[in-house]
């Protein structure tokens, strides 16, 4: 991937945010897995936040993955799937609701957990630095957008322009 494209420079550069965005988390996505992997983690960076719950919420489902991190329920089994795959998770009945299963790190899926929180806190003093680098705490920013939008979608934005449906 580039480190740039012709969208940053564009006079409409600020209506490709998206773009951007992608750019950056596609970036982040690289980086992390190779520190990941200088860690001996093998833990797909997208899975991290799955393990993450799995390792802290007792009695954790799909379910509950993909609605705590608002993700379709699809891109949550599917990253359960590659854990399973890795050996890293399992699955067990869960105690009080047959038709769910629960989902509960191996042994194996334990040691990488504990790797993996200290690298994590590692990325999070990294990012407190990149932060305080581009004078923008980059995270926070990211939640008020999507609250932002959320509360007022582009298209009522556009409507406010004067732009009628955005034609």
């Amino acid at each position: 991937m580039r480190e740039s494209n012709i969208m940053d420079t564009h006079v409409l550069s600020r209506a490709f945010v998206s773009n951007k965005l992608l750019r950056l988390v596609e970036t982040l996505a690289d980086q992390g897995q190779v520190l990941l992997e200088s860690a001996a983690i093998e833990i797909p960076p997208r899975a991290i936040s799955t393990v993450l719950m799995i390792g802290e919420i007792p009695d954790v489902t799909a379910a509950d993955i993909a609605t705590s991190l608002d993700q379709p329920h699809q891109v949550a089994t599917q990253r359960i799937a590659a854990l399973i795959k890795l050996g890293l998770i399992t699955k067990r009945p869960h105690p009080t609701d047959s038709r769910s299963k629960v989902l509960i790190l191996t042994a194996r899926g334990r040691e990488q957990y504990q790797s993996m929180m200290v690298i994590l806190e590692k990325i999070r003093a990294m990012m407190d630095a990149l932060f305080d680098e581009i004078g923008c705490d980059l995270a926070g920013k990211a939640v008020e957008a999507v609250a932002a939008l959320k509360a007022r979608p582009l298209i009522e934005r556009a409507r406010e322009l004067g732009e009628g449906d955005a034609k």
